[in-house]
């Protein structure tokens, strides 16, 4: 009986092992050699990312991965060479398609065909629903984010060059594709309510576009994994609502909460040493913190960090305000944190007025009209 048992045991531990086991392969046209990044971010806080590199031969890669916890995992997989071409300063716009991303699950085996070019990379990506759903919406996208990106370019030689006639032309020309790549993706969803995708690119869209569209998306996709997710963001924290409480370790290991700045202004934002995008920001986040130290205090909250590369991104980008280290799950979700960065604009009551998704400039513009005087 004990043998049996053990063995039992053991083939369910070694199907478990195997069933976290999975692959990545993909051709990469034009690419030829080259050493990328590959990351696996597990779609739930608290679980640590996997990073590392894989070798690129001839346009091909292969890598292997035993996945931590059997959980969706968001893909990313990114070269210097693309990164140094759409390193440039684009705020308060951003770049689109200009690395790999993709999504997988335990055992998956995917395999991606990517084109990458001067204006963003072209991606198609099989071997679960996720990304085969997905695949026709980046199709109709593409276009549209070549043209974005081409324009984000002209944007900022023209900003160079002062030419601010030239300059407000452009921000109107971005903003009539960000408006049109948005409408793409809202035809999308109305076309596919039943698929789970629906749910995850839905909100991507701007605020009011998520609250119109999440009710015609089917109850089966609803108690999906994004659809539970997109639930959770929508109908969790608003303008209006208190602030959740907080009480989470500085660097000195000393415990900080969110009541001891009642009586001020307080902006929270949620970032990750790990997040290409939160990083990218905290120049414009430092500039802000100078400006107006004196009117609210800055909190950044790291997630799915360790205490190693946590406080290594502090000294590095020299953040001097208060850094706090948070492995909660239930705190990003009373927060209804979407993803990285977002920041939370909380007023002397302890009152929520603004919520803010990623670096765009309407976070900032927010923070200028409230202490302009």
């Amino acid at each position: 009986m004990k043998t049996t048992l053990l063995l039992t045991f053991l083939f369910i531990f070694s199907f478990i092992s195997i069933a976290q086991k999975c692959i990545v392969s993909g051709e990469i046209k034009g690419l030829k050699n080259d050493t990328l990044s590959i990351m696996f971010l597990p779609l739930k806080q608290g679980e640590t990312p996997i990073i590392d590199q894989v070798v690129c031969v001839n346009g091909k890669m292969y890598y292997e991965v035993n996945l931590l916890a059997p959980l969706t995992h968001l893909v990313r997989i990114s070269s210097k060479k693309w990164y140094s071409s759409f390193s440039v300063n684009t705020y308060p716009f951003n770049f689109e398609m200009t690395d790999i991303n993709l999504f997988i699950n335990s055992g998956d085996k995917i395999n991606f065909k990517a084109e990458p070019d001067s204006n963003g990379i072209y991606l198609q990506a099989f071997g679960n629903k996720l990304n085969e759903q997905r695949n026709e919406l980046l199709t109709k996208l593409y276009p549209l984010h070549k043209k974005l990106n081409s324009d984000c370019f002209k944007y900022v030689e023209n900003k160079k060059l002062r030419d601010s006639l030239q300059t407000n032309k452009d921000i109107g020309f971005i903003e009539k594709i960000i408006a049109q790549s948005n409408t793409q993706t809202i035809d999308f969803i109305v076309k596919h309510p039943n698929w789970e995708i629906s749910a995850e690119v839905l909100m991507g869209l701007p605020t009011d576009s998520c609250y119109k569209y999440f009710p015609i998306l089917s109850e089966k996709v609803k108690s999906s994994f994004f659809g539970k997710y997109a639930s959770d963001i929508l109908y969790s924290l608003k303008n209006g609502d208190i602030a959740p409480h907080f009480s989470l370790p500085n660097q000195n290991g000393k415990t900080v909460t969110l009541e001891e700045f009642k009586g001020r202004y307080v902006v929270v934002e949620f970032w990750g040493s790990w997040c290409g995008w939160c990083i990218k920001d905290i120049p414009k986040m430092k500039q802000y913190f100078n400006k107006y130290k004196n009117e609210a205090t800055f909190v950044s909250i790291a997630c799915r960090d360790n205490e190693a590369n946590w406080g290594k991104a502090i000294a590095k980008n020299e953040m001097t305000w208060t850094t706090l280290l948070n492995n909660d799950d239930e705190l990003t979700k009373n927060y209804g944190i979407e993803g990285y960065p977002t920041k939370i604009i909380i007023d002397k009551n302890g009152i929520v007025v603004g919520k803010y998704l990623g670096e765009g400039r309407d976070f900032y513009t927010e923070l200028d009209r409230l202490f302009k005087n």
